[in-house]
């Protein structure tokens, strides 16, 4: 198992001023195991959201996001948004 760190968003409210949906992003930990990985690629949404308004202020504005889809061993999968560009989230896939 390997421990990558996660982004994910909390359901938020509606502001009528700026008629949008404030959204909360939190880190949390994810522990995968790297012989389910099936893809990794760049979080173009979530770096997208990070440019324009930091998601999480104590994260540099030049950090990567990247979506990590693991199977279940059939034909399940579950994709997850974690925190590195895809470079970093393969070496530590390969280091295990």
């Amino acid at each position: 198992m390997i421990k990558l760190v996660e982004i994910v968003s909390e359901p938020g409210c509606y502001n009528p001023v700026d008629k949008n949906v404030d959204t909360k992003h939190k880190l949390q930990s994810l522990y995968i195991n790297p012989n389910f990985v099936v893809e990794v690629r760049e979080s173009e949404d979530y770096l997208q959201k990070h440019a324009s308004r930091k998601l999480i202020d104590d994260l540099s504005k030049d950090v990567g996001f990247t979506r990590v889809i693991v199977s279940s061993g059939g034909s399940w999968t579950k994709t997850y948004n974690v925190v590195g560009h895809p470079e970093q989230v393969l070496a530590a896939l390969k280091e295990r």
